[in-house]
């Protein structure tokens, strides 16, 4: 699905205050990432557990959200995190803010540093299951919804919904 207008408005409008300004002057969200020329791609697959794709899902069902990276550079590229928490998950309610279920609520992970590496043109998938229950454990209604998947970037537990290379945009789900 395409990126919203408003989002694309803010993306345009920062493409634009780059124009002829130097790589290392015209840089988006975390200063590894420039915004004209983004390293890495990121993408949301929604499945159904035989491996079909789709945005439609019986009320239940369980919901496989796959997120791809791939590394744009012909050079290989590194990712640093902070912890070891590489990746996240999460759905809203389908055009706000409100944040319905996030993968990695209630888990715990090492506090080390991680690194994730990418060769050249290389792409990585993470896939992790939905079984339609809010934070609480409690099933979701049937509605419209929004899911992303990131690899986690530097302020994602703050704004989840922030425009970042490492984030796929947000994917339009129906729970029927």
């Amino acid at each position: 699905m395409g990126i919203p207008v408003p989002r694309l408005l803010i993306v345009l409008a920062g493409m634009a205050a780059c124009l002829g300004a130097s790589s290392t002057s015209c840089q988006f969200g975390d200063s590894d990432f420039n915004l004209e020329s983004p390293s890495f791609v990121s993408d949301l697959t929604l499945r159904r557990a035989d491996g079909t794709t789709g945005d439609t899902f019986d009320r239940g069902e369980p919901i496989d959200l796959v997120l791809t990276v791939r590394n744009r550079l012909s050079t290989p590229a590194t990712v640093e995190f902070p912890t070891a928490r590489t990746f996240d998950f999460i759905v809203v309610r389908a055009n706000t803010t409100d944040l319905v279920w996030k993968w990695s609520t209630g888990r715990s992970f090492a506090q080390v540093l991680t690194e994730i590496d990418f060769a050249a043109g290389e792409t990585r998938t993470f896939t992790v299951t939905w079984d339609q229950r809010d934070a609480s454990g409690t099933p979701v209604p049937a509605g419209a919804y929004e899911a992303r998947g990131v690899l986690v970037y530097d302020d994602f537990d703050a704004n989840p919904l922030r425009s970042h290379q490492l984030a796929s945009t947000l994917e339009r789900l129906t729970i029927r």
